[in-house]
């Protein structure tokens, strides 16, 4: 009786990474090795749910008067040789599962982001630190490979599978020759150069440098100071030196972010606004918690101002560097031919918010203005690669030099003259107070019906403090993360309610 075991490996890769290419090389490895490979996969739902599991289990072949083993279909907690994820948060995920025990499993791993669904909708930052992913990963595993697949997978041309595969090969975890690797990429006849090229780097990667014995103590070194770029111009030269001058250095990195946002979204005068905003933020400062007041209302503070109108989008969608980028992501030959959709469904507050002022008031509150409008809010897709509708969006983006006399601007700029107003009334007494009140910027995100929900829960609690006063921090600050607890709003207007 044989009593020799299976080596099983588990692998996630993403939509579009071609995990069934990276398994089926595996398979024909395993082939011309002389092993038996048995394979199976699990479909997730790209980013959604997870990614999908592909389960290989391998053993080496045996003559006729051994009896076949027994392989299994799905991977078991604790049973796991080789683990494989395309993307850090997978690494996570199969931490969390328990595919990987230190007392077996090597896992190889990209330390690149793929944000997830639950992500990018979350309504406070929803982002999961990838530093901690790494380090829990490095503490579960026996062995860790992990380095950025992604980037050397667009170094090469190639799709990251090229590169997990090259993982697999150079830290040895199967006994197969690298000259076989090699073999069986070159027999597709698939993008074999790219597809080779990517392979020996990430082999080299894994086999040398790529494992690290992650040490989470190396998160904890102090980053080196901000230090302010040199200016590009004469105005820009003017906006800096202000800044030097004007703001103590802990404040100097996320001014300047702000400051480089708003200059992209308007012109120079609109820093300048936002400068003087901040002036007069900054006095009431004392510096404490290295000017936590200033940092976080010239934080949102460049948010609120840049917020997302029909100009912005048609100046974001009409970029050279975005088309370069869609160029990229899709592998486009330098001479072919991409048709990009985009799809509009612009409201009737997003059209009469390029309005005139008082023309716009009117167009939002008028009835048969709504009816006539409704047609032109349906879907729209159109195709920004085709000439004529990239003019179109090239004049709209134009539109931004008229905002200032805007619907739109008036109504966000209402809203950001009484949150700072807000911070400015409570500073003097309580500057806790007003930290946890400039915080409550961070409500308002996005655009359309999320802007005017999220503006309308800010309005309630800024209301709220300019009606209770010697409200405490705390009482804000439950305020705010209720607010950010549901779409709906039922947690906020359950505290406002609440006696």
């Amino acid at each position: 009786m044989n009593t020799q075991r299976t080596v099983n490996m588990v692998a996630a890769a993403l939509g579009g990474e071609g995990g069934g290419v990276f398994t089926n090389w595996i398979i024909d490895v395993a082939d011309e090795e002389g092993w038996l490979c048995q394979t199976t996969s699990l479909a997730g739902v790209a980013q959604r749910t997870g990614a999908t599991i592909y389960y290989l289990e391998f053993f080496p072949r045996i003559d006729s008067t051994e009896a076949l083993p027994v392989m299994s279909l799905f991977p078991s907690q604790g049973d796991i040789d080789i683990a494989v994820a395309s993307e850090i948060s997978e690494a996570g995920r199969m931490v969390q599962r328990g595919f990987v025990t230190p007392d077996r499993t090597t896992l190889l791993t990209s330390t690149h982001r793929v944000y997830a669904i639950d992500e990018k909708i979350a309504l406070d930052n929803g982002i999961i630190d990838a530093l901690s992913v790494r380090s829990i990963a490095g503490k579960y595993a026996k062995r860790t490979v992990q380095y950025d697949m992604q980037k050397l997978a667009s170094e090469h041309n190639a799709v990251i599978s090229a590169v997990l595969l090259g993982a697999v090969a150079g830290a040895g975890v199967l006994p197969f020759s690298k000259a076989t690797y090699e073999r069986v990429i070159d027999n597709t006849g698939k993008d074999v150069r790219s597809n080779l090229a990517a392979f020996n780097a990430s082999f080299e990667m894994a086999s040398a440098a790529g494992v690290e014995h992650w040490n989470p103590s190396q998160t904890d070194a102090p980053d080196s100071p901000f230090e302010l770029p040199a200016a590009h111009n004469r105005k820009g030269s003017e906006m800096l030196s202000r800044l030097e001058r004007g703001f103590a250095p802990p404040t100097h990195e996320i001014l300047y972010h702000g400051m480089a946002r708003l200059v992209d979204y308007q012109d120079d005068a609109y820093v300048v606004q936002y400068l003087d905003h901040m002036k007069a933020i900054f006095e009431q400062d004392d510096g404490s918690d290295l000017y936590r007041l200033t940092n976080e209302t010239g934080r949102c503070l460049a948010l609120l101002m840049s917020y997302e109108d029909i100009p912005r989008v048609a100046q974001l969608k009409t970029r050279k560097s975005r088309f370069d980028g869609l160029r990229s992501e899709v592998q486009a030959a330098p001479r072919q031919l991409l048709t990009v959709t985009e799809f509009f469904r612009p409201r009737i507050e997003e059209i009469a918010a390029l309005m005139p002022v008082s023309m716009g008031r009117w167009v939002a509150a008028s009835s048969v203005c709504r009816w006539f409008l409704r047609p032109f809010c349906r879907g729209w897709r159109l195709q920004s690669s085709q000439i004529g509708v990239f003019l179109l969006l090239y004049i709209m983006a134009g539109l931004r030099r008229f905002r200032r006399g805007m619907f739109g601007y008036q109504q966000a700029h209402e809203q950001i003259e009484h949150w700072l107003a807000s911070i400015q009334a409570v500073a003097p007494v309580n500057l806790q107070l007003a930290c946890e009140v400039a915080e409550c910027g961070r409500l308002v995100k996005g655009y359309g019906e999320t802007r005017q929900r999220t503006s309308a829960q800010l309005a309630k609690i800024l209301k709220r403090i300019g009606q209770q006063p010697g409200i405490l921090p705390d009482q804000v600050a439950a305020l705010r993360e209720a607010a950010l607890r549901d779409d709906s709003g039922d947690a906020l207007a359950d505290l406002l309610a609440a006696p």
